[in-house]
This record gives structure tokens, sequence and C-alpha cells, in this order.
């Protein structure tokens, strides 16, 4: 049973969309610690660990769209990162329940920041005293443990839950220090329930750096595994967040729900990137700012199962998304030593190139109504609506060393427009106890959304709040069920049209900046098959295929020497055409278990023009753990090819590639009480 295509509990197999589901248990088994390794044997999504957000945040890709705010990413219902860029920092990966993966754009029923798909985690909410306790440790110095106690009389529980990770990453200087604590209360009854949940995040990644690339080939003077960032270069957050859901009913038919989350993330960001190199020397600009931003959710609904010609399942609902983002600091330049044992200055040794500082404050609101009608069995019609009213307003400020005056960015926003679907699923088969085909059904959809660009706010000459973009987008799929429903077959085809997606550019000055991006098209299929095998408990196979066809369809810019180049046509950047995974396991409740994943790519292009492609790519995971009574040792190894494959590029550092961590190992032991 999911919940995040419909705000309501329903079979994945009757929703009229694609949706996987990754179970927590299954994680933890694997040795997850990242979005990226919990989320990278997804049929068609695209994972890597590395990012201008760190080296452990992906940016995650669906349909070949790999923008950082196209998905909605929500923990127990709140958005994390609110109305901004999702900060998946925030995602307690040890102590989840599942996480649901829908494609494609779900506004409708979640606004403008579900733009191309999301990504809902649910925590543990076991109803059962207990806890369990895990201790670990592996390559790159790493150790962690994290501990998930519930306490639980009646019908009350107490969910606590702490961790704690320290690692020095891949790269030279690029420690992990990461602490979390987050306690929760459930109240349930036979009519309704609450549940509170307060967390602390102390999170620090000293940043390492991409890798500059030029003609396909990294640049003279640059290695892999070297950190050419700024000394002391960091991305911290400090999270104090509170979230409630309240589920309560008004009749036997109608409940009434709300979903609540207070944010405060105080950050420090410490990057720089390479914008020049002759071989053996090379000049960086880099930024050194403390972001705070503070948001607020609210999402209130009503939920209606009735009957009225067949059955309906009626959501009405209004939301509301504030968030404001503040931050003062620094710009510098600086020169360093390049090579195998690169000499580069600290953040106290450059001297200080200019002030900054901007606010942008932004606010989302909208309403909602969607009815999923069933006028007999073997069919479900969706029909949903949505208007949303965005205003946001941005000002930004940098004042040069030794400049006569500061550059003043000052912006502001307002749009409303309606986001909407229309949906079918025919039910052809619906047999449960069939011994060979158990269910078949086959949906269509239409979908459209809207949502605001994210800006620069970090440079004043170039933070100005850019058009919005949209989708519209129409899916056909396919949803099966054999053998007693113990394998599963599911096939999508999909097309997209978008319009204004936000890309990162160079302008004239040879500073990174970003634009709209005219027309694209996303379009290809995606199929899953999943197979637990009957006579064989325990065993379990799966795969999955994408095909992802991303293309500009009428993009023009200026280069910085100021020619015109037109890339209508061309792929996008490092989107491979067809990628695959497949993985088995074998899982029994007590004794020797394994598991083992393969991943892969095939070629993509570094360059907005295409001239140079990147080769294919194969990553291969596996593990073995020995279950007991008391709880469970596990070796886990990563990446076993040692494939230095670039996993995505930078927004900020022009012609610069995020790399895949290199082989590494994990080992475990959790005790269960």
């Amino acid at each position: 049973m999911v919940v995040s295509a419909t705000k309501s509990p329903e079979d994945a197999l009757d929703i009229a969309a694609p949706v996987s589901v990754v179970s927590g248990d299954e994680l933890r088994r694997r040795g997850a610690k990242t979005v990226a390794e919990a989320l990278q044997d997804v049929a068609g999504v695209d994972t890597g660990n590395g990012s201008d957000n760190g080296a452990r945040l992906a940016n995650i890709g669906v349909w070949g769209l790999k923008e950082f705010d196209a998905l909605l990413v929500t923990v127990d219902g709140v958005p994390v990162g609110g109305p901004f860029n999702p900060s998946l920092a925030q995602i307690p990966i040890e102590d989840v329940e599942r996480i649901e993966i829908v494609k494609g754009p779900q506004g409708t029923l979640y606004g403008v920041s579900a733009f191309a798909g999301m990504i809902q985690v649910f925590t543990r909410r076991s109803r059962e005293a207990g806890g369990a306790l895990t201790l670990g440790g592996g390559s790159f110095s790493d150790k962690h443990g994290n501990l998930s106690y519930t306490a639980a009389q009646g019908d009350q529980t107490i969910h606590l839950f702490g961790s704690m990770a320290r690692n020095k990453g891949w790269q030279d200087g690029t420690d992990v220090s990461s602490d979390r604590l987050s306690v929760g209360y459930t109240q349930r009854t036979k009519e309704g329930s609450v549940d509170v949940t307060a967390s602390i995040l102390r999170d620090t990644n000293y940043f390492g750096s991409p890798l500059p690339v030029e003609a396909g080939q990294p640049v003279p003077g640059f290695e892999i595994d070297r950190n050419y960032a700024i000394g002391g270069g960091r991305l911290d957050h400090r999270v104090y967040s509170l979230a409630s859901t309240i589920s309560q009913p008004l009749s036997k038919t109608v409940r009434l729900e709300n979903t609540l989350g207070l944010t405060r993330d105080e950050q420090i960001a410490v990057r720089s990137f390479i914008v020049g190199s002759d071989g053996t020397t090379a000049t960086a600009t880099g930024t050194s700012v403390r972001p705070l931003e503070t948001t607020l959710y609210d999402d209130a609904r009503i939920v209606a199962d009735f009957t009225a010609g067949g059955h309906q399942r009626l959501v009405a609902g209004i939301a509301y998304t504030t968030g404001k983002t503040t931050l003062d600091g620094t710009g510098f330049d600086f020169s360093l030593l390049t090579g195998p044992n690169p000499v580069v200055p600290t953040l106290d040794q450059v001297p200080v190139g200019d002030n900054r500082s901007a606010e942008d404050s932004r606010t989302f609101w909208g309403f909602y109504l969607n009815d999923e009608w069933t006028p007999f069995h073997a069919l479900t019609l969706t029909f949903g609506a949505r208007y949303d009213r965005t205003s946001e307003s941005l000002n930004a400020t940098v004042a040069e060393v030794g400049a006569p005056a500061p550059d003043v960015a000052s912006d502001s926003r307002t749009d409303g427009a309606w986001s909407g679907g229309v949906a079918a699923l025919l039910r052809l088969v619906d047999k449960p106890q069939a011994s060979v085909l158990n269910a078949l059904n086959v949906y269509v959809s239409a979908k459209s959304n809207f949502k605001p660009a994210a800006p620069n706010i970090l440079e004043a000459e170039s933070a100005r709040i850019l058009e919005p973009e949209r989708t519209r987008s129409g899916e056909v799929g396919l949803k099966t069920r054999w053998a007693s429903g113990t394998l599963s077959f599911d096939v999508t085809f999909f097309h997209m049209d978008f319009e204004n997606l936000v890309v990162s550019t160079v302008d004239q000055s040879g500073q990174p900046a970003l634009t709209n991006a005219g027309e694209e098209r996303f379009q290809g299929m995606d199929a899953e098959l999943v197979w637990a095998l009957p006579k064989f408990e325990g065993w379990s196979l799966a795969a999955g295929y994408g095909h992802h066809d991303a293309t500009y369809v009428h993009f023009s810019f200026l280069t910085p020497d100021g020619e015109l180049s037109v890339v209508d046509g061309n792929r996008l950047e490092l989107v491979p055409r067809d990628l695959w995974n497949a993985r088995f396991a074998y899982a029994p409740k007590t004794g020797l278990g394994f598991w083992g994943a393969v991943r892969h790519q095939n070629i993509r292009p570094l360059t907005r023009s295409n001239t140079f492609y990147t080769d294919s790519f194969f990553e291969w995971d596996a593990g073995a753990s020995w279950e007991f009574s008391w709880g469970r040792l596990s070796l886990v190894g990563r990446n076993l090819r040692d494939d230095r494959h670039y996993v995505t590029d930078s927004e900020i550092g022009e012609g610069q590639l995020y790399v895949a961590p290199p082989r590494r190992f994990l080992g475990e032991i959790a005790f269960r009480f």
C-alpha cells in the first residue's frame, strides 16, 4: 500500500502512474548510507554520489531530467527544503520505513515542487516496543552507529532515533561529521491519529572539488582523487525541525488531515571552482557565505470515501509554503599549484575580493481538488485540478573591494497558474487466486505542471528571477502480477514537453549564470520486473530498464566570446539513452544471506554541443550477511570494479564534473532488543 500518488493508502497496482517502493529493511541489509545508494536500483532513476551540494548528495534524474529542484522530496509528508532546493542531508536513511518514488508531474495534489515527480520518505513508526543498535565501519576511516527505540503503551508510542557518522572522504580534506537526533510521539485511536516529531541535525561535509574537463578529457594537471578546492571548503547544515500529522474523522465517510512542518537550517557554504589552468598552475574563484533558511509548510485536506454512481475518493485541500533565505559572506579569487600533490591556500590565506549579501523570500499557496471515481470495478477514472499562486522577492548586493559603488540587484515576481491531470485505469484481468496471470491493468494519463525557476542569489549582477518552468506530459502504462503475486512486471511509456528549463551558462565575464533554455522534450520508457521465487523462500530477482530521449528542441545562447550557439536537436548533457540495472538477493530469516547488483549506462554527451561523449560504464555492488536471533552481521562492497565514471556536472563550475567514489567496503553489526 502506497500513499504518494493519491494521499490515501492504495495498492500500487491500482494507481495510474509509475510507482516504485524501496523498503527500509532492504536498505539496512544493503548498508545504504546515502540517498543515492538508497535509490540507485530503482528502474529508470539516475543517481550518483556527488553534486554542488556535497560529495554524498545526489542530483537525482527522472526521465532524463536532472534538475535539482525538479522533484518534490518529503520526509513524513513535509518537504525538505520547503520552497527552495530539496535538502537531501535532512533524510535519515538509517531510520527509513519505506521510500515511495512516483515519476511524472504530480502537481494536482502536491503543487509546484512536484514538478517532474516525487520521492516520499517515511520513517519507522512501529506500534511494538523494542529497538535496534547498529555499529559499523569501513573504507576511508568510516565509523558510524545508530540507535532506534520505540516505547509503547496502549495507543501511544514514543520513537527515539539517534545516529552519528565520521569518515575521511575519498578526496583528501573531505572529512564528514554527521549527528542526528529525533523524538517522535504518536497517539492512535480507533477514529484517528496524531504524530509529532522534533529533530536536530548537525551535518558537516568538507567540500571536494569537481574535476575540470575539456574536450572530453580531464584538464592536464588535475587528477580524480585530488582535492583542488579552497582549504577549509565545507558545507554545513544545522537543522532544527518540528513536524506533525493529524488525521481525524468527521463522519463515517469523511476525514480531516493536516501536515505541518517548521524548519530552521543554519548553513555554512565555502566552495571554490577552477576558472583557468596552464597545466601546472590554476586560477579559481569561490564564495564563503552563511545562509540561514527558515521554512513553514502546511497542508490541510478533506478526504472523502463514498458511493455516488460507483465508488468515489475525493481529496480537497489547501496548502501553504513559505520560506526565507538570508546570507552574508565574501567572494575571493586565488591561484594554486595543480598535479598529484596540489598546493592550495586555505581560506584565511586568501584576500577578500568582495563582500556580499542576499535575501530571497518565496511563498507558495494553492488549493486543489482530486476525484478518483470507480463507476464499476474494471474502471477507475481520475480528475484533478489545482491553482497555485507563487510570489518571490530577491535582493542581492556585492561590493567589490576598492570599487566605487556596490552592485545591487532587486527583483520580484508573482505568478498564478493552474495545474491538472486526467487518468484512466482499466483492469483487464483481476484473478487474485489464479496460478498464472493474476492482474493486468492498463492506464493512460495526461498532466500539466508549473513551478518558479530557481534563482542565483550568490551573484548580484545575475541575481534575477527567471521565467517559470512548465511541463505537459502524457503516459501510457501496463501493470501486471503473475504466479500468485510473486512476479510483477510494469512498463510505462512517457512523453513530456518542457518549457524554460533552467540551465547554467557562462556570461561574457567568464562567470556561471542561470538562464531559461527554451523548449525541451523528454520521452521514452521505463520497465521494472520483480520476482520473489515462490519455491525458494528468501530468493528474489529484480531488473529495470529505461530508455530516455532528452533533447533540446529550441535553445540558443551566447558564448563568452559573444557568438550565438544553437543546440536545437542536441541531447542534454550526461543523460544516457539507455540505462539498466539488475539485482538478486537471498534473505533468509536466519543464517547466511547475500545479494549482488549491477548498473549500466551507455555513452552520454559531455557538452551541450554534443561534441564529446563519455564512455559507457558498469557499476557492481555486493554484500553478505548472517542473520541471528539477536541481530545481523553484514559486509558490503560498492563499486567493486572501481569504475570512476562521471555522475553529474556542476551547475556553478563551467566544464567541471563530479566523479563516482572509488571501491569501498562497509561492515556492520546490528543488535535487536
